[in-house]
């Protein structure tokens, strides 16, 4: 892979991460602006992530028959499209089918760029790549949370429209012809989850992912109805995790050449269980600003471990699992999301902190023994 190749795919990466976690901390000034109920408004987020995985599916066996650079031109001008319209929506459920559409395409880039990953870069280099990229995509959610205190959230969203017309352009004249042709086009994710090693890699990613977003999504409106945050507040904290996240990515990509990707990986779940449990007992939101670092630096690690692991799969399963990947994480991420929304209206919050909490610890425990050591 080509210096110039490997800076495009970094720049997509920041293109599609800009909003989605910005996205938690502006739920109050959305559902003001349309004059909604947040637990109405919430709907954006697993409306994005639902149909993220379920078009994530697609993206991997495409590349068996068309190369990657086409695939990839043509979904970002998809993102850009539904990008721009999400942001132009006079009401709230324009924003739903916009926000829609943005899943549908923004879902290729992590799974094209995973396989391009994984077939062209050495075994020794491949965690220090996924770090690089996975730390771009946090300083682009640090970006928009950051200034999703101060701009309107129209203007948030039009930010990716500007950028993806970019992509597509360096892309169009620069990006190379990735071609992983030569098989019949098939879908054969049934034979990949054969594999037992896949089968309990991907069971880690749906838990994982579920037990995250069931918590990460509803932050920005614990905070407000907890402690009666204004959003520059909510936008502070998230900004302040956000900055945590991307250092950890950088660095947990070293750190996993180093020590192994399961250690980094379980190291991240204890790290999310102490942030979680924590929540029980903290009175003062001052002190939210503190323990959200270990919230973000958990996933942070876990999310750079577990990618990096799928990218030393054996070449016959790694097409496949690169989409399964995506589509899993962001499947039960919106599961999650959606099921800690019931839970919260049904028994409050404080049942879902210990549900997570409690979830994550187990996950960290249990990590050796379920997730092959590579």
């Amino acid at each position: 892979m080509s210096k110039r190749s490997f800076v495009i795919f970094c720049l997509s990466f920041f293109t599609v991460s800009f909003g989605v976690a910005a996205m938690a901390a502006l739920i109050p000034s959305i559902s003001a602006y349309f004059n909604m109920g947040q637990d109405y408004t919430l709907r954006l987020t697993w409306l994005y992530m639902l149909p993220y995985g379920v078009f994530a599916l697609f993206w991997a066996p495409l590349t068996r028959v068309v190369k990657v650079k086409k695939i990839f031109l043509v979904t970002t001008v998809g993102f850009c499209l539904s990008a721009l319209f999400f942001s132009l929506s006079q009401s709230i459920r324009q924003a739903f089918i916009f926000r829609f559409f943005m899943g549908c395409f923004g879902c290729s880039f992590v799974p094209l760029i995973l396989i391009t990953i994984g077939k062209t870069v050495s075994a020794g280099q491949k965690p220090k790549f996924i770090g690089i990229l996975f730390s771009l995509a946090y300083s682009s959610t640090f970006i928009s949370v950051f200034l999703s205190g101060f701009l309107h959230w129209k203007l948030i969203y039009l930010i990716p429209v500007g950028l993806s017309s970019l992509v597509f352009v360096l892309a169009l004249f620069f990006l190379e012809d990735f071609d992983f042709r030569g098989e019949k086009f098939k879908i054969s994710y049934v034979q990949t989850v054969k594999d037992r090693e896949a089968l309990l890699f991907f069971i880690v990613i749906m838990l994982g992912s579920f037990i995250y977003h069931s918590l990460q999504q509803r932050l920005g409106v614990y905070l407000n109805k907890t402690y009666l945050m204004q959003q520059v507040l909510i936008s502070a904290i998230f900004t302040v995790a956000t900055i945590s996240a991307i250092c950890f990515q950088f660095l947990g990509g070293i750190f996993s050449s180093r020590f192994g990707n399961i250690k980094i990986t379980r190291l991240g779940f204890f790290l999310m269980a102490a942030f979680t449990l924590s929540l029980l007992f903290i009175q003062s939101y001052k002190l939210v600003f503190f323990v959200i670092l270990l919230w973000s630096s958990g996933w942070a690690l876990t999310h750079v471990g577990l990618s990096a692991h799928l990218t030393s799969f054996p070449d016959r399963i790694l097409r496949d699992a690169s989409s399964l990947n995506s589509a899993l994480r962001f499947s039960f991420g919106g599961l999650g999301a959606f099921i800690g929304g019931v839970l919260v209206s049904l028994v409050g919050f404080k049942v879902l902190f210990g549900i997570v909490g409690i979830s994550a610890l187990a996950l960290g425990c249990c990590l050796n023994k379920v997730v092959i050591k590579r």
